[in-house]
């Protein structure tokens, strides 16, 4: 790791603690994995039981694993399947608490729909996911021709 100067070592001295940030690497790397095959039960397994999704951010909370992995089921059906999604950069990490940017895209249209998102994760020291929003609205959807 790099030395960090004085300044940047106060400065994330609160970073302690948690699952290391090459596991919460490894879990976006895995999530957008997944997500592109449709394994709602591999997704939902990153999850801690009582964990808490809103994707979008300002939609209501889906709450628990099982409900968790039903509503990814349901934006996989609503959606004919086909979706392939890949980070776009670092996964930025603090502690417990990483983001990451995220491109999704369309398979089954004529017109491939990508959608551009950050996903925010809070991690337990068990290193499942407790809480994930994700943040994206009407400007991160475009159209490209498939």
């Amino acid at each position: 790791m790099t030395e960090l100067p004085d300044s940047a070592r106060q400065q994330l001295k609160e970073q302690v603690g948690g699952p290391s940030a090459d596991h919460i690497r490894r879990v976006f790397e895995r999530y957008a994995a997944l997500f592109t095959v449709g394994d709602t039960d591999g997704i939902a397994a990153l999850y801690a039981e009582d964990a808490v999704v809103r994707d979008p951010v300002t939609s209501p909370a889906v709450e628990g694993r099982e409900n968790i992995r039903a509503w990814y089921q349901s934006a996989f059906d609503s959606m004919g399947g086909g979706m392939e999604m890949k980070l776009e950069g670092a996964v930025r990490i603090a502690g417990h608490l990483a983001a990451g940017a995220l491109i999704v895209r369309t398979h089954n249209h004529e017109t491939v729909m990508r959608v551009e998102t950050l996903d925010v994760m809070e991690f337990g020291d068990d290193g499942l996911i407790r809480r994930m929003d994700a943040y994206f609205g009407p400007s991160n959807y475009h159209m490209e021709q498939g």
